[in-house]
């Protein structure tokens, strides 16, 4: 069985020392709320698909496009994002099911929030929002896709 490290943001003051990530807590810090579900949906859809042996369809064809030659331009480049925030979508909901969570981190759903030009210009931004069951969302900056 795998296990992961997931994230969760804490208070500056709640910060000791100078590292960067720290295990220093006297009890592990459980991720949990809308930050467990949106930590969940970004590993979902930043996982090649078919880079997981045991499960060639898990993940998404969006972490595919990192070295790949579709054009920034290209409007195939927006398509493959939506359709893939449709496939993470759907995934999750699949763990939803099988797993016990509760409402604030169950999926709702997931949308393209923005898709634009870098203020440089030569790149672009993903923007997606996440919803939860009970309708709390958050909107995550997923990466800046530039030229290189």
């Amino acid at each position: 069985m795998a296990y992961d490290i997931h994230f969760q943001p804490v208070p500056a003051d709640e910060v000791a020392g100078l590292k960067i990530f720290t295990f220093g807590f006297t009890a592990a810090l459980k991720v949990q709320g809308l930050q467990a579900l949106v930590n969940r949906w970004a590993k979902t859809f930043m996982t090649p698909k078919g880079s997981d042996p045991l499960d060639p369809n898990h993940g998404t064809d969006f972490a595919n496009l990192a070295g790949s030659n579709v054009d920034r331009d290209s409007p195939e480049l927006k398509d493959i994002t939506i359709i893939s925030i449709d496939e993470a979508n759907t995934q999750v909901r699949e763990q939803d099911i099988a797993g016990v969570y509760p409402p604030e981190e169950s999926l709702l759903t997931a949308t393209l929030e923005g898709f634009r030009e870098t203020l440089d210009g030569v790149g672009l931004e993903v923007w997606v929002t996440i919803t939860n069951m009970n309708e709390d969302k958050l909107t995550i900056k997923l990466m800046d896709l530039a030229t290189r």
